[in-house]
């Protein structure tokens, strides 16, 4: 039998096929380049230029703690259940802020230097000091070059609209929500809200998701808003995205949350005005602790600039709340996490509300304490279930 010259194979159908495997997980194509030195001279690498091409962001990974190892983690592909171990030194001496289309934001520890880690490619690249131009900054009388708080960033995202793309933190509230920078930039901007008037409405943003290019943020009453990074602005500029946002009647706090190629919002609901101009049924509410409560989902028409009500998250899937950054996850791949439910971070469960929240059932579950010697470990993949590791991390951006 005539014996193949595989690492001979015509270029275009190298390139054809690591095409293929890259639309199916950027760890794939880099497996796929890894084979032969032939097959990686005629497909891009990864880490090319400034690393941040938006092709190779592990977006379906999600980056987990491991036992007494600072510079280690484990990866694990919410979509496919795929794991995969790593190392890199920087992981050892960096705060972790947060996560962006998949990648690690990190502010270096005894400074206020901040780079960003592609988990699977290794591309790292690095962005301003956490300082914003005194002139930018509400308290410019007060402190000459002011730092930027990292114990106050709830949230991390990346816009692909400039070149290079812009990294996007969300603050606590204050007198702006969200500051950005980009590679080579002196300092951190904030940005401002584009109408006149209503700043305090948008005192706080979180959820931050990349898709298309864009990253988009709510304010927890459901307001979608993106950057505006045009050169014609003096400073960047909050713009909202629907043309009609939705109702508020109680308590209320909304989360964005990708689902492959789109945008789904999650609002949780509680409190005793509920059924007060909501245009709810009583079978749409349900209880709990004697308050009443609704979860409700909506994907976002982004052309037509308006909700679309969903019955539920998918039937094979369940997504995890927070406002640093929300996650989906396959329940065929992991069976033990509840299909066609959401989760609810560990801040929220702490103030008594429940674990989760079946769609399919309307029921809900009760939180769980971990007991005994386990109550004391540190959250890491060794010793905690994806679950209850989800439901604390996500909930986490400075660590």
């Amino acid at each position: 039998m005539k014996r193949r010259d595989w690492k001979n194979l015509p270029t275009d159908l190298v390139m054809d096929i690591a095409d293929r495997l890259l639309t199916l997980d950027v760890a794939e194509y880099l497996r796929f380049r890894a084979a032969c030195k032939p097959w990686r001279d005629c497909t891009d690498n990864p880490r090319a230029g400034d690393g941040m091409d938006a092709r190779f962001r592990p977006r379906d990974w999600i980056v987990l703690y491991r036992c007494g190892d600072p510079s280690g983690r484990t990866l694990v592909n919410v979509a496919t259940g795929a794991r995969a171990n790593v190392d890199f030194p920087e992981l050892a001496t960096s705060h972790q802020l947060g996560t962006a289309d998949g990648l690690l934001v990190l502010l270096h520890e005894g400074g206020n230097d901040v780079s960003v880690l592609n988990p699977l490619t290794g591309a790292l690249i690095r962005f301003p000091p956490l300082t914003v131009d005194p002139v930018d900054h509400p308290s410019c009388l007060l402190t000459l070059w002011p730092r930027v708080d990292p114990r106050g960033i709830t949230g991390t995202g990346i816009d692909d609209s400039t070149s290079p793309c812009t990294l996007m933190l969300c603050l606590r509230p204050g007198a702006y929500p969200i500051v950005c920078a980009k590679p080579g930039d002196e300092n951190w901007v904030y940005g401002r809200v584009a109408k006149q008037g209503i700043a305090h409405m948008v005192s706080l943003v979180q959820s931050p998701v990349t898709l298309g290019g864009r990253c988009y943020f709510t304010t927890v009453s459901g307001r979608i808003m993106s950057l505006d990074l045009s050169s014609g602005s003096q400073w960047p500029l909050m713009k909202f995205l629907l043309d009609e946002d939705p109702p508020v009647t109680a308590q209320t706090t909304s989360f964005l949350v990708r689902s492959q190629d789109r945008m789904l919002m999650v609002r949780y609901m509680f409190g005793a005005n509920l059924m007060r101009g909501g245009g709810y049924n009583e079978t749409e509410i349900f209880m709990w602790r004697g308050c009443r409560c609704r979860v409700e989902v909506f994907e976002v028409d982004m052309a037509r600039r308006r909700l679309v009500p969903q019955s539920g998250v998918g039937n094979d899937h369940a997504t995890f709340l927070a406002g640093a950054g929300s996650v989906m996850v396959s329940t065929n791949k992991f069976p033990k996490i509840a299909a066609n439910s959401v989760y609810l971070n560990y801040y929220l469960q702490q103030l008594g509300h429940f674990r989760a929240y079946s769609f399919q059932d309307r029921t809900t579950t009760q939180p769980r304490a971990r007991k005994g010697r386990n109550r004391e470990l540190d959250l890491c993949a060794c010793h905690w279930e994806l679950e209850d590791y989800l439901i604390r991390n996500v909930a986490n951006s400075y660590r």
